[in-house]
């Protein structure tokens, strides 16, 4: 079975990343990434609230498939807030109330959105 890690867990030092990670996997991964999340949002009832995250630092992965997928649907973003957030080493994203953790030693890098259908 073929593995594919998100680009948030990737292995820089690795010599083979340069084959496996390519732009036709990521164009893969994200066609696959934007139906799954519009059928989700699809089958959300009313009032309720959904998580979608991803083991990727890459807005094409994040962002941009949260955009895409709540263009024309009842639902929005809601921002995510906990004790303790501050502490988090996190990358600046392009919706504000998402989330997207930097790898370090500490963390492998993910996003998350919560999604609230109304």
């Amino acid at each position: 079975m073929h593995h594919v890690h998100g680009s948030g867990i990737l292995n820089i030092n690795d010599p083979k990343v340069e084959k496996t990670f390519t732009e036709k996997l990521i164009q893969k991964v994200t066609t696959s990434q934007l139906q799954l999340l519009k059928k989700a949002i699809k089958i959300l009832k009313p009032g309720h609230e959904m998580v979608y995250s991803t083991c990727s630092i890459l807005s094409c992965e994040n962002e941009e498939i949260v955009n895409k997928a709540l263009k024309g649907t009842n639902s929005k973003i809601v921002p995510i807030e906990f004790e303790g957030k501050e502490e988090l080493p996190l990358l600046p994203t392009k919706i504000e109330g998402t989330l997207c953790v930097k790898p370090t030693k500490n963390y492998e890098g993910f996003f998350i959105a919560k999604i609230i259908k109304y």
